[in-house]
């Protein structure tokens, strides 16, 4: 197959009052015809029969026409409307704004109702921008030897240096398949700088986990003087509907909707992962009645629970628990950093260490996501374990408290 050439060639089209006419390259492709600017201008003794004869300006041109000659032999462009050709040629000359594309992506996440991590993107941009020592970046600017670097300067940090560097992949790596079209040879983005990067491991966070006496002296902590009047008491009762309902995520209590509760059932997704899995991280749990008076002490307006009615997002409700457990903590005079993710780590410490429970089964009651993914995809879940083993948990630490009582074999609704 012949294949069909797109001619070059510089040309003037009209001189302007002051005497001076635009060069223009020609673009030609059979009976079509598309003008390129070029920023030189000539007079009318630099041309002949309307033809630039002034060979400085002509070296000048040749080139930009030789470059565009070079790209097209680089790619498949038989097809092309002559129109497609000329955006091709501008467009592989442009640089892309990694910033416009990054905020493009933040914004996307915000949108899915990933706030947490679209928060966790914005600061590793600003920890980039920080070491870079400039707020713009192109997707060249993006190099290995910047990345490296960033990565060296965070060597000392236990998370950041693994987290942040992720995020920057992955917006990057997604920019490629925005910008570049493969199948036709588009490449606006050359540049590939992660595949010469090796991101450090995350380092393990230490055990949160607190044995039964401790978390008795915060439950049964007198918060009646807490000089933070409402976030302290709130967050005590935050802390024990997350470890009476299995460790429950901060995030599932604030999105959780009325639809989910379901008699004495709690059915969800878990707000975290449940855009990631193809279970939609379902999740099912009986609601063991020694928490039900918290379920109408903080009954929501337009969800099951009124903590979005009073804090406005779920980065200041956890910020908010976070507070209040310290009060709670001090009043029960334990010295422990509490934080909620103490009583997340406690009920599955407690349910393996001493309630028998296996770390797959804990796994599971935690909703995380499992390893045997097809096996699970022929399996109907049933989540009566998750029932009988919160029961033993919550037995083992309430024992004798008389906040509980003993609980029965849990119904299927």
């Amino acid at each position: 197959m012949k294949r069909t050439m797109v001619n070059f060639e510089p040309c003037i089209r009209n001189f302007k009052s002051n005497g001076y006419a635009q060069v223009y390259i020609r673009a030609i492709k059979v009976k079509e015809v598309q003008y390129i600017t070029t920023s030189y201008a000539v007079t009318s003794s630099q041309i002949s029969k309307n033809k630039i004869i002034d060979y400085s300006i002509i070296a000048e041109v040749a080139p930009i026409i030789k470059s565009y000659y070079d790209k097209l032999n680089n790619v498949n462009h038989d097809e092309w409307s002559l129109k497609e050709v000329i955006e091709f040629l501008n467009r592989d000359s442009e640089d892309v704004s990694f910033n416009d594309f990054y905020k493009k992506f933040i914004d996307k996440m915000k949108r899915e109702g990933r706030v947490n991590p679209a928060s966790n993107y914005t600061s590793a941009l600003n920890s980039l921008k920080s070491y870079a020592g400039t707020d713009k970046f192109n997707f060249s600017d993006i190099t290995s030897k910047l990345i490296n670097g960033w990565i060296e300067s965070m060597k000392a940090t236990a998370r950041a240096k693994n987290l942040y560097p992720i995020c920057i992949s992955t917006v990057f790596s997604a920019g490629l398949l925005e910008y570049n079209d493969y199948d036709r040879d588009i490449i606006r983005i050359k540049n590939q700088p992660f595949m010469r990067v090796k991101i450090p491991k995350n380092e393990l966070a230490k055990k949160k986990a607190i044995d039964k006496q401790i978390l008795l002296k915060l439950f049964l902590a007198d918060v009646s003087k807490a000089q933070m009047d409402v976030k302290t008491p709130l967050a005590k009762d935050v802390a024990r509907l997350i470890f009476c309902l299995a460790g429950i995520n901060v995030a599932d209590l604030y999105y959780m909707e009325k639809s989910c509760r379901v008699r004495d059932k709690l059915i969800y997704n878990r707000h975290k992962t449940k855009s990631k899995r193809n279970d939609d991280a379902l999740m099912e749990i009986t609601i063991p009645k020694s928490i039900i008076p918290l379920f109408e002490k903080y009954k929501g307006a337009n969800k099951l629970f009124s903590f979005s009615d009073q804090i406005n997002s779920e980065k200041n409700f956890l910020k908010s628990i976070d507070m209040g457990l310290k009060e709670v903590a001090t009043l029960a005079k334990v010295s422990e950093n509490i934080t909620t993710y103490t009583f997340r780590h406690s009920w599955a410490t407690i349910a393996q260490n001493k309630c028998g429970a296996s770390t797959e089964m804990v796994g599971f009651a935690l909703n995380h996501a499992s390893a045997h993914k097809v096996t699970e995809g022929y399996i109907q879940k049933d989540f009566s374990p998750i029932d009988d083993l919160n029961n033993k948990v919550i037995e083992y630490v309430f024992d004798k408290t008389g906040l509980v009582e003993k609980s029965k074999k849990s119904k299927r609704v």
